[in-house]
């Protein structure tokens, strides 16, 4: 792949990117590290990728693992408090309320839920990225909806209008005592 085409192909990919890696590091300095770091690494391992096609995931799945790596780093040493924005507009109350119920979700039901309701990865291509079972991705996902719709306390916004409300079931009579039809 030469330089023009991987080019091209990262900067398509960058808003992409960050969003991830900021869903992964909650830090939009640490995520910006994460997203230079990966793209270094594509760079040096672009021979490597067998399918053009792929570029996207590859490049999304060597940037989860300097995410991981990062924050592996970050345990290590002492976090400083973080300082607000300087030249940030106020958000409204209720996407600062689901920004901060997503960021206090554990990473393993914060990443599939943002690779899967946020970036638009089907359930078997989040668990593909992040290198899990298909069923685990669907729980994880599940469980992040409900961690966060309890949270907020209302239904998320994303399955308000999405998910038909099911009838339940009629209550199946006992047959023990009935006589059986022919």
């Amino acid at each position: 792949m030469d330089q023009e085409t991987f080019t091209r192909l990262a900067l398509a990919q960058q808003r992409q990117m960050y969003r991830i890696a900021v869903s992964y590091t909650a830090s939009s300095a640490d995520a910006e590290d994460a997203m230079q770091e990966a793209l270094l690494r594509a760079w040096h391992k672009r021979d490597t990728l067998r399918n053009p096609e792929y570029f996207g995931t590859w490049l999304n799945r060597i940037l989860i693992n300097e995410c991981k790596t990062l924050l592996r780093k970050r345990k290590r040493r002492l976090t400083l408090p973080k300082l607000p924005p300087i030249a940030a507009s106020p958000p409204d109350e209720e996407a600062l309320a689901l920004r901060q119920a997503l960021f206090a979700l554990p990473d393993k039901y914060r990443v599939p839920l943002v690779l899967n309701v946020l970036e638009g990865y089907t359930l078997q291509e989040t668990a593909a990225l992040l290198a899990i079972p298909l069923g685990t991705a669907k729980t994880r996902v599940a469980r992040a909806k409900k961690q966060l719709e309890q949270a907020i306390g209302q239904d998320p916004p994303y399955e308000a209008a999405a998910v038909p409300i099911r009838q339940p079931k009629p209550a199946r009579r006992c047959t023990e005592h009935a006589p059986r039809k022919p």
